[in-house]
């Protein structure tokens, strides 16, 4: 699991409060802390490393997808000096002829296949070519069933697969750290850890303005994280007072 840390920030109603002054009260707070685990949506990402054209059919042929909803594509292979229609006409697909000659290299082959996936798929990949070898990356994030060489000899990459956003089902964690911070104090004055169903309580506090934070993983940005939480106030000695549920992604 990864590591997860949860915070809570006190805004004390006292004229001043700190670390000798927030703990020592009657009151508490408790609360429960759940999660999900959270994957964000990828795009696939798919390399070719092509033959040379003595390799190549007239006809021969390979299959590229977009996500679900978008564009399927078959990339087919046309020899000028067959007289026969080689296009495999794939119902459902979207053709994209690509002219060749028995002499061409692997790199003419890769050349021109790029330029043809351009003008018409441009929209749907990001084409990058480094000498025989073409990189696709589709444009839209989400999951893509895989490309297929067919009948090709090329070499398909397709370790980079897209995927749709994903969240786990909810769940109380344990074991997790929770701390608390004292007026405007930056280092965190007291810590615990929740429990098997996810329950964490702070003792000994004063009557005040207490507000609870999560960290949680960022959708936006998964690199990064995010605060949410709730504000609960204390307004009698000798009470406990519920946060209620804390969620977060991890």
């Amino acid at each position: 699991m990864k590591k997860i840390a949860v915070f809570i920030c006190i805004a004390s109603t006292l004229i001043a409060c700190n670390k000798e002054e927030g703990p020592g009260g009657t009151s508490s707070i408790e609360g429960t802390v759940t999660g999900r685990e959270f994957e964000p949506a990828r795009a696939e990402i798919t390399e070719v490393i092509f033959t040379a054209g003595s390799e190549l059919e007239h006809g021969d042929y390979w299959i590229l997808n977009t996500p679900i909803g978008g564009t399927y594509y078959y990339i087919w292979y046309d020899n000028p000096t067959w007289i026969s229609d080689g296009d495999p006409y794939l119902e459902g697909r979207t053709g994209i002829a690509v002219e060749f000659n028995y002499s061409d290299s692997n790199i003419d082959i890769a050349t021109n296949t790029s330029t043809a996936l351009s003008s018409i798929a441009g929209s749907d990949f990001s084409i990058s070519l480094q000498n025989d070898v073409m990189i696709l990356t589709n444009k839209k994030s989400g999951y893509v069933p895989d490309a297929n060489k067919v009948t090709t000899n090329f070499e398909l990459n397709i370790g980079d697969q897209g995927q749709d956003e994903y969240y786990g089902s909810e769940s109380p964690l344990s074991d997790i750290e929770v701390y608390i911070l004292y007026g405007d104090d930056t280092v965190y004055g007291d810590q615990t850890r929740t429990g098997g169903d996810g329950e964490y309580r702070f003792t000994n506090l004063v009557k005040g303005t207490y507000s609870v934070y999560v960290v949680s993983q960022d959708t936006v940005n998964p690199e990064g994280f995010v605060k949410s939480g709730v504000t609960v106030k204390i307004d009698e000695n000798k009470s406990v007072v519920t946060a209620g549920n804390l969620n977060l992604l991890y």
